[in-house]
């Protein structure tokens, strides 16, 4: 793929209507590479999964003001037990997922495996976490629609009482290259909030109707085209919608393990169970979920007797 039509991972803010749908598009692809890497080894079927996770995730956490990170977490009896992706406010996003390989194995998989079919019975949760001096925000929805865009539609109708139109696409490695996957979300701005037109209820109607019928008019291949860069897209949907697109957010994978954080969570363990958990070295791997890194501790960096 050349440099002209290489993705870049970003997330790109607008609105239509004069501000009274507002939307997110996001487009990855190199990112997606360093979460779905040969080291974790996911089947395909949970690959495209986990990036439909991942795609969602940052369109959700950028329509929203905040410091600190935004989690979904879909969490079901399937053969897919765990799919979990977090994106910091400066746009650095990890992922993993928990499967069974003997249920995986056990059915028959489908190209485009249903969040039924995968997932089974569960719920989908939104979290905002700003740090210890604030208030953790949680939202959480039983798991119903075949997809996880239809899940976060459900969420939003039921929780939030939020008009919101979601399309994810998600396209795996190939000979062209490697994962790629878009998100666009649109929402329905309440009346009377800030930047929001002043509209009569028959005109409101009427743009947020446009707006969803040209966001289904788009197709995958069109989300997923690398030659068409969020910019253009946007102008393809929305030109005669009195758009307006804003600055873009540049993300990229990045774990936010480290050994010194895995030592902390270590020194809260009783004695016992730190001598379990360590080898005939006294030593002590712990292996992140999300990036695959060991980190190697040793028992007496966990002395806790005083000299």
């Amino acid at each position: 793929m050349s440099d002209v039509t290489a993705i870049i991972d970003q997330v790109v803010p607008f609105s239509v209507g004069g501000g009274a749908v507002r939307g997110r598009l996001a487009r990855l692809g190199p990112a997606l590479d360093a979460i779905l890497d040969q080291q974790h080894g996911y089947p395909p079927a949970v690959g495209a999964l986990l990036a439909e996770t991942v795609a969602l995730a940052v369109v959700l956490a950028a329509q929203l003001k905040f410091d600190g990170i935004f989690t979904l977490q879909a969490q079901g009896a399937g053969p897919v037990s765990l799919l979990v992706a977090d994106i910091t406010s400066a746009g650095q996003i990890r992922a993993h997922a928990r499967y069974d390989a003997d249920k995986l194995a056990a059915v028959e998989l489908r190209r485009h495996a249903s969040v039924p079919f995968m997932l089974g019975g569960g719920y989908l949760a939104f979290t905002v976490d700003q740090g210890p001096d604030t208030e953790r925000y949680q939202g959480i929805v039983e798991l119903i629609g075949d997809t996880l865009e239809e899940c976060a539609r459900t969420y939003f109708k039921q929780s939030e009482q939020l008009d919101t139109a979601i399309e994810v696409a998600v396209r795996p490695p190939s000979a062209a290259g490697g994962w790629s996957a878009s998100a666009l979300l649109l929402q329905r701005m309440p009346a009377g909030s800030s930047n929001a037109p002043i509209l009569v209820a028959e005109d409101a109607e009427e743009g947020w109707r446009r707006a969803g019928i040209l966001l289904g008019s788009i197709t995958e291949a069109e989300m997923l085209d690398p030659a068409l860069s969020p910019q253009q897209l946007l102008y393809r949907l929305y030109h005669a919608e009195q758009l307006q697109v804003f600055e873009s957010k540049s993300l990229e994978a990045k774990c936010r393990c480290s050994r010194d954080r895995v030592r902390v969570t270590l020194t809260s363990l009783p004695q016992e169970d730190l001598d379990s958990l360590a080898d005939e070295r006294g030593n002590i791997i712990v292996t992140c979920e999300f990036c695959r890194t060991d980190h190697t501790i040793a028992l007496a960096e966990l002395d806790r007797t005083e000299p």
